[in-house]
């Protein structure tokens, strides 16, 4: 199966909605990602993740409450971190159907209680020198120091 896919910055946020919605609907979401669990509450968890991030030169691009629902896990939120400039990497799958945003963080109440903190495994996309233009270079590495802020907060 080819990997290709157009990657760009964006600051439109309907689209970064579009994006974190498949992750925040399905309890096993297609993508590749890494997950860890959390010894915080969610709402600890979130204040955490933000504070480290915004120490790392993030913004907190968008935060997504899905709030309790048929998803298979209690309750789950997305925090979407961008760069100062207002804007955060969108990833579309060379069919045009699969559109992601690489620099999210969903955090998730399963069904026994832990807090779990899942995010795109680095893997998933190119090494950040592959990157058509300056812009795209910033956002994949931005996905290198993801899981950074991740073990941080979570320390």
């Amino acid at each position: 199966m080819s990997k290709t896919f157009r990657f760009w910055m964006t600051g439109c946020v309907a689209v970064v909605m579009a994006a974190v919605s498949a992750d925040l609907s399905h309890p096993k979401p297609e993508r590749l990602l890494a997950a860890v669990h959390s010894k915080y509450s969610a709402d600890e968890t979130l204040r955490k993740l933000e504070s480290v991030a915004q120490g790392q030169g993030y913004t907190v691009f968008a935060r997504v409450d899905a709030g309790r629902g048929g998803t298979g896990f209690l309750h789950s939120t997305a925090l979407v971190l961008g760069s100062r400039e207002g804007i955060t990497p969108v990833r579309v799958d060379e069919t045009g159907h699969a559109v992601d945003a690489p620099l999210s963080l969903v955090i998730v109440t399963l069904p026994d209680g832990r807090i779990e903190v899942r995010f795109p495994a680095a893997e998933t996309y190119p090494a950040a020198g592959s990157a058509a233009d300056a812009s795209d270079q910033r956002g994949l590495a931005g996905l290198m120091s993801l899981q950074s802020v991740v073990e941080q907060a979570l320390a």
